[in-house]
């Protein structure tokens, strides 16, 4: 019953995992639109997230035109950092320059910076909750039945 159980989790906690990667595939596919690059002014004032300390997760908010009309958004990409030093930028973004964004003309309240990190947040931690979910498939699997 037990080893039943643990198996039980382990398949759920691999599950979770995919799910989270993808979410990944659904948020780079709605990211892959924004294509037509404009001036952005990087607003670090406007970004929410920590910034120094453990796990430091922040998206960058800029200021651009698009069409005519002034928006103030946050990018769709996420930087994230194990660990951030006092005085280390939590984002590759100087307050008050101005960075090329990429717009989705579908949505123009969408935006990714030419900043975006290789590999993004959700992409590692899917990755790290599929792999312990498949090790803990492949303990649940080596366990002896206990009768």
């Amino acid at each position: 019953m037990l080893n039943n159980l643990f198996f039980l989790v382990s398949v759920l906690v691999l599950l979770v995992g995919c799910a989270i990667l993808f979410m990944d595939v659904v948020v780079s596919m709605k990211t892959d639109r924004c294509k037509i690059a404009v001036p952005g002014e990087y607003i670090a004032k406007a970004d929410t997230g920590a910034h120094s300390g453990f796990f430091v997760l922040t998206a960058p908010t800029f200021r651009y035109s698009f069409e005519g009309k002034t928006y103030q958004e946050r990018s769709a990409n996420l930087f994230f950092h194990l660990y951030l030093p006092a005085g280390k930028l939590a984002v590759p973004f100087v307050e008050g320059k101005t960075y090329e964004v990429f717009v989705n003309p579908a949505q123009p309240t969408m935006i990714i910076s030419a900043g975006e990190q290789r590999f993004p947040f959700l992409r590692k931690l899917g990755c790290a909750v599929a792999l312990v979910g498949v090790l803990l498939v492949l303990a649940a699997m080596r366990m002896p039945v206990l009768s």
